[in-house]
């Protein structure tokens, strides 16, 4: 139990993987309330919807705008009402949580990331006319749960009436391009959003330690921003009566967290072929061997896995692998229809009945000595 408890911590560590999708795992200032992470179309050969730069919500109940073009939402499915997407800070365990006191005005700064880095790298704040916000709006709540549950009309408070745009370039403006979709260019997309120094959100004592805060609509231009790729938010909260600098390491936020609101295009395969080159052996001999396959959709799947060993013998196995979670365990845990199946170092095919499915092996003698690797 030991050894498959440090294999589950070593691959949760590698992947990064939650149904949260946060990007901090097991941080307490992030509390999530919503589902797996949901991909946004891009143009293919196999059909799939062209992106042309429409835009999506992440805090929408279904994922996205009505009037957006791709079937009524800005991800590739709707997964309905159940589904709550929605950044919500756990603001007493933030940094200097102390200085959340009735009072304090906070000011708000969000900052968008493709694959963790900033600047122009083809998402930006949404560019039609209507959808950029004149505020950020929050609302708060004295337990998660609660805030998870706050609807749409009741979140009423804002970080004050200004909101200043920043292009990749540092240059500042009070609204994004408006001329609309990929027709906005790349020096006039704006990423980042922050208030005017002195302008914030003046805490009373009567507000509640969990803070839903809004993100607005984000376009990504998938000519630009590849396949794959994690489009993230950074939202920061900082005392409003500090000068408010561009440069994230030049102030201390008294709040800070990275949230993962979509990866770039939508899987349109319904199966997946994983091939893990190496293992030392199915059974328990001086090395263990650890596998990990992950199930990043919203429907539980199974794998079939293949072991062929350095002397031919032949073995199979199914495992089942849970919606938005992983498979793990050691190989000589498994159940293997085959004879011959010892010692012999042996290579596995893994095939899964959904698409997107990645892995991670890892063995190690317990001392010293062991080797890792991820699958695709």
């Amino acid at each position: 139990m030991k050894k498959l408890l440090a294999l589950l911590t070593l691959m949760v560590a590698f992947f990064g993987f939650t149904a949260g999708a946060f990007s901090a795992v097991g941080d307490p200032v992030c509390v999530t309330c919503k589902g797996s992470l949901r991909n946004i179309p891009c143009p293919t050969a196999s059909g799939q919807a062209t992106a042309s730069c429409k835009s999506f919500d992440y805090d929408d109940a279904t994922g996205g705008l009505s009037n957006v073009a791709i079937g009524t939402t800005g991800y590739c499915t709707i997964l309905g009402t159940a589904e709550n997407y929605r950044a919500i800070f756990s603001i007493c365990n933030c940094t200097n949580a102390a200085t959340f006191i009735p009072g304090l005005k906070v000011a708000i700064k969000m900052t968008i990331l493709v694959n963790g880095v900033a600047g122009e790298r083809g998402a930006y704040w949404s560019q039609r006319v209507g959808e950029f916000p004149a505020t950020i709006k929050f609302m708060d709540s004295p337990t998660a749960a609660g805030a998870c549950a706050i609807a749409v009309a009741n979140q009423t408070k804002s970080f004050g009436p200004a909101t200043i745009y920043y292009l990749s370039d540092g240059t500042t403006v009070s609204v994004p391009d408006v001329t609309g979709g990929c027709a906005v260019a790349a020096s006039g997309r704006t990423t980042i959003l922050t208030n005017g120094v002195g302008i914030g959100y003046n805490i009373v004592a009567t507000d509640g330690p969990y803070w839903w805060i809004d993100i607005p609509p984000i376009r990504v231009d998938s000519a630009v921003v590849a396949s794959g790729a994690i489009i993230t938010v950074r939202i920061e909260l900082f005392d409003a009566t500090a000068v408010l600098p561009i440069c994230p390491s030049c102030i201390t936020p008294l709040c800070a967290c990275d949230i993962q609101v979509a990866q770039m295009c939508c899987s349109t395969a319904t199966s997946t072929t994983l091939s893990f080159p190496y293992f030392t052996s199915l059974t328990t001999g001086s090395y263990w061997n650890g596998i990990s396959i992950s199930n990043p959709t919203t429907a539980a799947g199974s794998c079939v896995l293949t072991a062929r060993a350095k002397n031919g013998t032949v073995g199979t196995s199914t495992v089942a692998v849970p919606a938005t979670s992983m498979f793990v365990d050691f190989l000589e845990n498994l159940t293997w229809a085959g004879t011959g199946l010892g010692g012999s170092p042996v290579y596995i095919t893994a095939v899964c009945n959904y698409g997107g499915a990645f892995g991670f092996a890892m063995m190690a003698n317990g001392t010293h000595d062991s080797m890792g690797y991820k699958v695709p």
